[in-house]
């Protein structure tokens, strides 16, 4: 084994006996891999330009192939810095991304998930994965409830590295080859973009899977042969008095690299120490390491190259064009729908990975950039079965255990299929639920549901409205129907159907025991404009818009069946939240409704009453003025004709937090059914417990109008109230 000496004193005996000239002499830069490796490679760089180092060519592997792809192609240094500082590359650069725990701030997927529903009714739920074999056998495979956020990081962080690749689109303008592994032992391949990315030690996927991470085999980049006519210069980015740190699999890798470095003949650039980890100390480290390394290439007897000549700025792509041919055609159509065109650079390909393996039956996703800019899109799909149960419930509606079954599936359509109900001591439901898609142009949803439920107010509850206004139990038997058109990522225009069957159990002594019926049927049109979290209550940052535009006729029966004449309905709610720091938030919103019909030879006045007071509340509107108030009917806050103004603020951390609601709420009506004056004010101070779909929501409330305002500072009286869930009825 010969020393850089050896070989250097071995060239100049070539030159003295005429068999060789410095001339011939073709410096190899070697560029490898490790922690921090691009920055220190980076600084050996600045140092060859700075000094006019002439390199001829360029073999690397792991990160250094990646840094050199860049340089040889004649990207300045400057911007290949602010690549690698750039948020979408940053994380990524120098960690070893396909080890067990990676150092680029992203977990691996637990192997343990306490199966809690990620939304919806608190429950225990299990998900599976559903194949079907050549012999028609069934297969199931267990599935974590949460999004593979792992899928997406590896997706993005293979673009991001193809895309800073394919920005240049000239030639390199010095030699470069990628070294890799055949049989364990370093050959050297070509330089071709998808040979640098499959160098790279990033999660695997099944492309890669063939293509061994450079920091496996080799660590460093060296040469394979020892050759007389060439000046190895080999950039070692590990200090060589340094722990070698890392788990066991690290450790090897590192150690056995060593042992071949120290035989290695020619010019090392390693440093000796480097205590300071900034990116800025091994760029500088890097450059000390070259430049003390100087009197080693007098052997090339003056050579000088200038690196500032033919130059080009690295120019990121703007748009991509995805293909999706490699997708079955019985999900192509769906995947196409989750890319939107407007979005351009990075935000695409995150924007549609983000969004599309939100779905379950997305079972994995790779997406691979090609040197046109198209990027190929790879997704496959299977059949997804749910299980879950649970229970909701408060102190207006007593406890109820909930069961659900649901399957999600996709054929040229999403399709999902909910089969949920819930039993109480004295309610119970069935809610079957089937919602379809990204139908036609890929913008429409179609959505059919069922509600078959009983529902009894507690006792205790009722108590507080007058017998008179009390509805004891109500039964429904209703048919929903929607259809929805997706405009863009904020806005959506529905049009929503229902025909309903309902019964109402009156207090006897003022409606007798006749059970009152009604059949409403409300066609509505439903526009909606959202910027931020889909949480009318508990969003912490956005806006909202919700506009609501139809008609309502209901027929009814209290032993003589009549109907209530068709009158026109109008709602309108908007809201603003903002957290100015992240434990706070605050919000504002304004929201009213109106009903009118045509009534002959008075124009358009308050619909017609059912002359049953229960029933005329029931079927008035009912403002939203707090979480707590759209529970049950209330009286006060029923209306054909209102305004309100809400205001709310919370302080809460990652799973506790204590609300205030206030909302002054002004009734254009003057209900005959309202105890208290057109003018009210709502206040409800809560705590809210918060982790996925298990939510506990308890505090007081209270309803007052000008003349009891000063009540609000009487607690004794306010109303408690627990509910432990989120559900609408």
């Amino acid at each position: 084994m010969r020393s850089v000496v050896g070989k250097i004193v071995a060239i100049l005996a070539l030159c003295v006996t005429g068999a060789f000239s410095a001339e011939n002499l073709k410096t190899v830069l070697y560029l490898g891999g490790g922690e921090r490796s691009p920055w220190f490679q980076l600084g050996a760089l600045y140092a060859i330009e700075e000094y006019g180092v002439p390199v001829d060519s360029v073999v690397a592997t792991s990160w250094g192939a990646w840094v050199a792809s860049l340089w040889t192609r004649g990207v300045p240094l400057d911007d290949i810095q602010k690549m690698m500082l750039d948020s979408a590359i940053a994380p990524f650069v120098g960690h070893d991304l396909s080890a067990p725990e990676s150092k680029a701030g992203y977990r691996q997927t637990d192997s343990y998930e306490f199966p809690i529903s990620i939304s919806g009714i608190p429950s225990i739920r299990k998900r599976f994965a559903v194949t079907v074999d050549s012999s028609f056998s069934f297969h199931s495979e267990s599935k974590s409830l949460s999004p593979d956020s792992m899928q997406v990081v590896r997706a993005l962080a293979r673009l991001r590295f193809q895309e800073s690749l394919y920005r240049q689109r000239s030639l390199a303008k010095i030699p470069f080859a990628v070294q890799s592994c055949e049989s364990g032992k370093p050959v050297v391949i070509g330089g071709s973009t998808p040979e640098v990315v499959a160098s790279l030690p990033l999660w695997k996927t099944k492309n890669a899977s063939e293509n061994p991470s450079g920091e496996l085999c080799p660590y460093y980049a060296l040469p394979i042969e020892d050759n007389a006519q060439e000046l190895s210069i080999i950039v070692a980015s590990d200090p060589l008095r340094a722990p070698v740190e890392g788990d066991e699999r690290t450790r090897l890798i590192k150690q056995h690299a060593a042992e071949i470095l120290a035989s290695q003949p020619g010019i090392v650039v390693r440093a000796h120490t480097i205590l300071d980890t900034s990116r800025s100390a091994w760029i500088q480290a890097g450059f000390s390491a070259l430049e003390k390394q100087l009197a080693q290439f007098k052997v090339l007897n003056g050579r000088r190259m200038d690196y500032s000549v033919d130059r080009s700025a690295a120019k990121p792509w703007f748009r991509f064009e995805p293909s999706y041919d490699s997708i079955s055609p019985e999900a192509q159509n769906a995947v196409k729908s989750y890319w939107d065109k407007s979005d351009t650079g990075m935000v695409a390909p995150e924007n549609f990975a983000l969004d599309l393996l939100q779905n379950p039956a997305y079972d994995s996703l790779n997406l691979d950039m090609q040197p046109s800019g198209n990027v190929s899109v790879e997704a496959s799909v299977k059949p997804i079965v749910d299980f879950a149960v649970g229970g909701f419930g408060s102190n207006a509606i007593g406890p109820n255990a909930y069961a659900e079954a649901s399957v999600h599936y996709i054929d040229h359509v999403e399709i999902e299929l909910v089969m949920a109900g819930f039993w109480g001591e004295h309610s119970y439901g069935f809610r079957p639920r089937l919602n379809i898609s990204k139908l036609w142009n890929r913008h429409w949803d179609l959505q059919f549901g069922y509600d078959y439920l009983k529902l009894v107010p507690l006792k205790g509850f009722n108590g507080n409205v007058h017998r008179s206004l009390r509805i004891l139990s109500e039964e429904r038997s209703d048919l929903t129907m929607n259809l929805l058109y997706t405009v863009d990522n904020h806005q959506r225009v529905s049009a929503e159907f229902i025909f309903g069957s309902r019964y109402y159990d009156l207090d006897t002594a003022y409606y007798g025991g006749r059970e009152m019926k009604a059949y409403p049927v409300s066609p509505m049109l439903h526009y909606r404009y959202l910027n931020g979290t889909d949480d009318n209550w508990f969003a912490n940052n956005g806006y909202a818009l919700n506009v609501w535009g139809g008609f309502e006729s209901i027929g009814f029966d209290d032993g003589i069946i009549d109907v209530v004449p068709i009158y026109w309905k109008l709602l309108a709610d908007a809201r603003y939240t903002i957290s100015p720091v992240r434990f706070v938030t605050l919000n504002a919103a304004a929201a009213g409704a109106i009903e009118r019909y045509h009534d002959e030879g008075h124009g358009y006045v308050s619909p017609k009453s059912f002359d049953k007071a229960p029933l005329d509340v029931a079927y008035r509107q009912h403002a939203a003025a707090t979480p707590w108030s759209t529970e049950w009917y209330n009286p006060e806050l029923s209306s054909h004709e209102y305004a309100m103004f809400r205001l709310n603020a919370g302080l809460h951390g990652n799973y506790l937090g204590a609300w205030i609601f206030g909302a002054y709420y002004h009734d254009f009506e003057d209900s005959p059914f309202a105890e208290l004056d057109v003018d009210k004010f709502v206040l409800e101070p809560a705590l809210r417990f918060a982790y996925k779909s298990v939510t506990v929501y308890a505090g007081l409330s209270r309803v007052v109008d000008y003349g009891t305002f000063s009540d609000l500072t009487h607690l004794s009286g306010y109303n408690y109230f627990i509910r432990v869930g989120n559900y609408e009825f």
